[in-house]
């Protein structure tokens, strides 16, 4: 079986050719250059939130902050702060990376001002920390309440201000009124699984509690390759809780809260604030975004925006950094022939150097000084709502990347040079969130959160290929777009499978399928050995159809098959062919 599930992981990384919401793609010194830039860092409860359209045209959202402690900066009992991102009307855009909470959260925030935009105080990042237990969540290698301020006095050289009491809500429960009990995890279950896709996890043990209450769960953290773990809130994604099982969704959250669900072990703190770790560890094998809007869980969806996808423009500085070379271009193709997933890069040059919603897909490179020096990019998503008998569904309508003009990167085939940064293994990772996809805690792929200087990764490999196929599928299949074009495949008709992963363009040649796309037949023409092996597969690696290829015209008949993405493999003792499929 454990061969098999090899075998498959293989095939898929051939299939769709492949692979936050808090820290995007960053420097190693992220976080101790995000405490020394800010201006403020202060210790509060967010007590209401507003959102707000700026004048340059984007979503903002005001928070209104009851500070408890001060860190850095000077600073009174109330603050407005902003973060970037939020919901007006039936728009809504998302900033990766932003800092996300709702009312209701408290934390430490790190602000910093924007002269850009003339925001001041805007949030850079966000630490929550339960207050009954002291743990803090979302910050690597700090776990603990004290941890965190010694690691900000470390960094600012400040020293804790106490403006006033915790409130009495927050402090640690009486041991005399509250249960003490211990809560212990006896097994998780499935133990794969995918995040933002309504995937249901059931944690069963005891001592959890009767009612949920305060209580909550927590994951390894995909915003940081799992070094820390992130806790996830009271709300839509649970479905169920007694003192002995616990099921809920696995979350890959965005707007309001950037709880995304990582590989790792699981938590479940009860409302007493005590605590379990499980034995087993959950393996998250993508995420896609989901949306907490109005206390409910909302999906986000591709549709066909420009000739049924959507089509980028390269900003100038981009286009004349690159100089002539085909790399852009080539981490489309490479996304798109192994995903489905319709993005294109147009000729077009354009003259911008900032995102926000003007109708036109942007990558490129930022203004000097636009982008905080710990990031190597930012990626945009802005979408219009829609209600539909599923709840509300959010259509992608704009994407702008920003890569950062002050990186040191390297542009070459080979391996970069040990003091750059590779420019390939960040538009992949950039044009991976405009799929809808969030960081996953694999070292190889170029969704993890962070990249060192010298180190590429420009393959996608199979939960990646995975994830995007799912983000395809689910938008090609929608049964409502609201009023939009559905999304299309791409055509992988074009594709050069030397662009994809490694694969020898000239196996393109070895076998031939046809149509494709196809109906209710395919036909397999080729030079092959009479009695060789062929299997079809659909997106969940489920052999679907199999037989045996006994001319080298054969006819198959695939009335069976349901609309979507399917892979054709064709093998003997001598050789073997991956091809992908679709039928309409």
């Amino acid at each position: 079986m454990k061969f098999q599930k090899y075998l498959f992981v293989l095939l898929l990384s051939l299939f769709f050719g492949l692979e936050g919401w808090a820290q995007c793609l960053s420097l190693p010194n992220a976080v101790e250059q995000q405490l020394n830039s800010s201006n403020k860092i202060i210790e509060g409860k967010v007590v209401s939130q507003q959102t707000f359209a700026g004048t340059d045209g984007n979503i903002y959202t005001s928070n209104s902050i009851d500070v408890y402690r001060v860190f850095k900066g000077e600073v009174g009992f109330n603050l407005d702060i902003v973060t970037e991102g939020g919901v007006i009307g039936d728009l809504m855009q998302v900033v990766t990376p932003s800092a996300q909470m709702q009312v209701g959260d408290y934390g430490v925030l790190v602000l910093a001002d924007d002269a850009q935009r003339s925001l001041a105080s805007i949030a850079s990042a966000f630490y929550p920390v339960d207050e009954k237990s002291g743990m803090v969540y979302g910050l690597k290698n700090v776990a603990h309440r004290e941890a965190l301020y010694e690691t900000i006095a470390r960094s600012t050289g400040t020293q804790t201000i106490e403006l006033r009491r915790v409130p009495a809500d927050l402090l640690p429960a009486n041991s005399t009124q509250t249960s003490r009990a211990i809560p212990e995890i006896s097994s998780v279950y499935p133990l794969e699984v995918t995040a933002g896709t309504q995937t249901i996890l059931t944690i069963s043990g005891q001592g959890f509690g009767t009612e949920q209450a305060d209580g909550y769960v927590a994951f390894h953290n995909a915003d940081d390759g799992g070094q820390s773990f992130v806790s996830l809130p009271t709300g839509p994604h649970y479905l169920s809780w007694t003192d002995t099982q616990i099921e809920m969704f696995v979350p890959s959250a965005t707007l309001y809260n950037t709880t995304v669900a990582g590989t790792g072990s699981i938590r479940v703190i009860s409302g007493n604030g005590a605590s379990a770790e499980s034995a087993q560890q959950v393996s998250v094998e993508y995420a896609k975004s989901e949306v907490i809007y109005s206390n409910q869980l909302n999906n986000t969806m591709l549709v066909g925006m420009q000739g049924g996808g959507y089509i980028y423009k390269s900003n100038q500085q981009l286009a004349q950094f690159v100089n002539g070379s085909d790399m852009v271009e080539d981490a489309f193709v490479k996304w798109a022939c192994n995903t489905g997933v319709n993005f294109t890069l147009d000729n077009e040059i354009v003259n911008l150097t900032d995102w926000s919603h003007d109708g036109t897909n942007l990558i490129g490179l930022s203004n000097p000084g636009q982008l905080p020096s710990y990031l190597l990019g930012k990626t945009v998503t802005t979408f219009s709502g829609c209600g539909t008998p599923n709840g509300l569904q959010w259509n992608l309508i704009e994407v702008d990347i920003l890569l950062n003009r002050d990186i040191d990167w390297w542009i070459g085939d080979v391996a970069p040079m040990g003091n750059l940064y590779d420019l390939e293994t960040a538009i992949l990772h950039e044009i991976g969130h405009a799929h809808l996809l969030q960081h996953n805690n694999n070292l190889s792929s170029p969704m993890y959160f962070q990249l060192t200087e010298g180190a590429m990764r420009r393959e996608l490999y199979a939960p990646s290929i995975d994830g995007g196929n799912y983000v395809s599928t689910q938008a090609v299949e929608a049964p409502t777009t609201c009023g939009n074009e559905s999304h299309q495949y791409f055509d992988f008709s074009t594709c050069n499978l030397s662009l994809i992963n490694g694969i020898d363009d000239e196996a393109k040649n070895e076998i031939s399928v046809y149509p494709n796309p196809f109906q209710d037949q395919i036909t397999v023409a080729g030079e092959w050995k009479s009695g060789s092996q062929f299997n079809i597969y659909d997106a969940a690696g489920r052999m679907v159809l199999n037989g045996v290829l006994n001319s080298n015209n054969q006819t198959i008949s695939t009335s069976q098959l349901s609309k979507g993405v399917y892979l054709l493999e064709v093998r003997n003792e001598a050789k073997s062919h991956i091809q992908r499929l679709i039928k309409n």
